[in-house]
């Protein structure tokens, strides 16, 4: 064990820690922060132009197999609030997550692109439930019929047991 311990003592390791994360991330938040747009481009641009341009981007992520960000940024559309913020409402923290990684290359883009360097992004956690409900088979079937009540008939013509 003792040698082990002295092969790696003079090594530099090549691990990823959790604290080391935090701080590039607060260093490339405060690089953002420290960036002066106010003497940049502020062009006026519609909400079709913001869709196309977003979209543009989404698309981007798709191809280089970022397809869960890909999804998340194609399942609902950002709202456009006063001051050039954008509103964009996400499921989950997993989801917020990457798309913090992702915030200054989608700001980039959308900024350049739209040449409106006022543009900010404000991301927000839906507060829908989204739990989900393991049903047995029965149920489904019951939460089905509920909906259209004629699969009791069918059910019945063709004999089928929905309790296996």
């Amino acid at each position: 064990m003792v040698s082990v311990q002295r092969k790696f003592a003079g090594k530099k390791r090549s691990g990823i820690s959790i604290s080391a994360m935090q701080n590039e991330k607060t260093e490339k938040q405060e690089t953002e922060a420290i960036e002066d747009l106010t003497n940049k481009p502020r062009t006026d641009f519609t909400i079709n132009e913001l869709m196309s341009k977003w979209n543009a981007f989404s698309y981007q992520l798709k191809v280089k197999g970022r397809q869960g960000l890909y999804i998340t940024l194609t399942k609902r559309k950002p709202r456009l609030k006063e001051n050039l913020i954008l509103e964009f409402i996400i499921d989950n923290e997993i989801q917020k997550i990457e798309l913090e990684e992702e915030r200054s290359n989608l700001l980039t883009f959308l900024r350049v692109e739209l040449n409106n360097y006022g543009i900010q992004l404000k991301v927000l956690l839906s507060e829908e439930d989204n739990t989900v409900e393991h049903l047995s088979s029965k149920d489904k079937f019951l939460k089905m019929a509920e909906k259209n009540p004629a699969l009791h008939e069918l059910r019945e013509k063709l004999n089928l047991d929905i309790e296996y």
